[in-house]
């Protein structure tokens, strides 16, 4: 006698359901939106002006229609302005005397900086065009103005007669101006 043994047929598989189209549509527009927002955090947080606060120093060079910011110690003998107020946005204004500074990336943040120049006490200034920063110039009849007090993290100064007060409170700088000669 001989014993064959017959293998069960296998149980039938269900069939596999293909995706549906909205599903694959809807994990491309996920898809696109992580993307999106993975390139707009790195933007965001490799920006120096981006990452700008009330109180931080910068070093700015270049025109004013090309101005260019580097971030720096508030310390170091580069740094030019301060930073009096910065915004997420660029519909916010500046308060009077500051200098605005935009910054906008195609797909990353948008920047306004409110800006208040760093200026040496007893030194004139002079226009310069074009120029971001105020052109420092002998005390003769092309300078614009001298700084005849620069105080800073305290109050605004009294300032002489004839002498105008120069302040701006959030970035922590007042100074006094006077007559170059």
């Amino acid at each position: 006698m001989s014993t064959e043994s017959v293998a069960p047929a296998p149980a039938p598989q269900p069939e596999a359901k293909k995706p549906s189209v909205l599903k694959k549509i809807l994990g491309y527009i996920v898809g696109l939106i992580v993307a999106a927002g993975v390139i707009y955090a790195f933007n965001y947080f490799t920006s120096d002006e981006a990452q700008a606060k009330a109180g931080d120093c910068a070093h700015i060079t270049g025109t004013s229609n090309n101005p260019n910011y580097k971030a720096v110690d508030c310390t170091s003998a580069e740094a030019n302005y301060v930073v009096g107020q910065a915004f997420g946005s660029l519909s916010e204004t500046c308060k009077d005397k500051y200098v605005e500074y935009t910054y906008s990336q195609r797909r990353g943040p948008k920047t306004k900086l409110c800006l208040a120049p760093v200026l040496v006490e007893g030194t004139c200034y002079g226009e310069d065009g074009d120029n971001v920063n105020p052109k420092v110039v002998g005390c003769t009849e092309t300078a614009t103005f001298k700084v005849t007090k620069a105080v800073k993290d305290a109050a605004a100064p009294q300032c002489a007669e004839g002498e105008e007060a120069f302040t701006f409170p959030e970035a922590k700088l007042n100074y006094c101006l006077g007559a170059p000669a």
